[in-house]
């Protein structure tokens, strides 16, 4: 005799069972998701990923001129800070920038990737982190600090083909009524982790912009809060010691 009371019941004791495990497959590729997109975000198994109009054509510029540059020669590189510092040389040495407007750490590795230099340069200047600062990224949270110091071990490893003598610049200042966008407490806990990732002998750790917070005569340092006026003659105020840091001579 058939019994289809049964059923509801025994439907009810597979749902029950399956339930929890469907949850926790769920559960897992979702953790798999997040884990495996921020493994990739650091890897970058895939390579850079791409770059709107304006970076494409700045990448290409950047390749022509170390294509061309001929005997040794030095690389600035990093962000709008590092775009705008017009040095045609230092060191007694050409100069290719290869600044990149709007990068934040993650970009520059990006680039670094994407740029392939004919030969190693005698020395690199890197300014990064005032991006990764910015208010709207939430440099404040563990997460922000742990893909920062992750980015520059990422970079450090990266650059060996690019230099064996690198130059870390601390993350430069900004106007008083532009801290609330790049707050000083987050800049100098960033530059603490530029500073401790420049291991001796082969990397050197300046503030080469510190003077910008106290700008002499009635011209302010900063074009519109966040840039300076003139990053070369900061840079040819510290050049000696730049030079002498990354093991090259000064000719000026």
């Amino acid at each position: 005799m058939v019994r289809p009371l049964q059923l509801p019941f025994i439907a009810r004791r597979r749902t029950s069972t399956i339930a929890p495990t469907a949850l926790a497959c769920v559960a897992l590729m979702l953790a798999a998701s997040v884990g495996g997109s921020f493994q990739r975000w650091l890897a970058r198994d895939h390579g850079p990923r791409e770059f709107d109009g304006f970076r494409q054509v700045r990448i290409k510029t950047i390749q022509a001129q170390l294509d061309q540059v001929e005997g040794p020669y030095i690389v600035i590189m990093g962000d709008s800070h590092a775009e705008r510092l017009y040095l045609s040389s230092l060191c007694g040495l050409p100069v290719v920038n290869a600044g990149m407007s709007g990068a934040t750490l993650g970009d520059v590795l990006d680039l670094s990737r994407a740029i392939t230099p004919r030969r190693k340069a005698s020395a690199l200047l890197l300014s990064v982190g005032t991006n990764d600062i910015w208010v709207k990224r939430a440099p404040e949270t563990d997460h922000a600090e742990n893909v920062f110091r992750a980015g520059l071990a990422a970079l450090k490893a990266r650059l060996v083909m690019w230099t064996d003598h690198r130059a870390l610049a601390a993350i430069p200042p900004v106007a008083s009524h532009q801290e609330k966008q790049f707050p000083r407490a987050a800049a100098e806990r960033y530059s603490g982790m530029l500073a401790r990732s420049c291991e001796p002998r082969s990397c050197i750790y300046l503030d080469l912009f510190a003077e910008a917070q106290r700008p002499t005569g009635p011209r302010s340092a900063f074009s519109d809060g966040v840039h300076l006026r003139d990053y070369a003659g900061f840079v040819r105020a510290r050049e000696r010691e730049l030079c002498l840091g990354l093991g090259l001579e000064s000719r000026t």
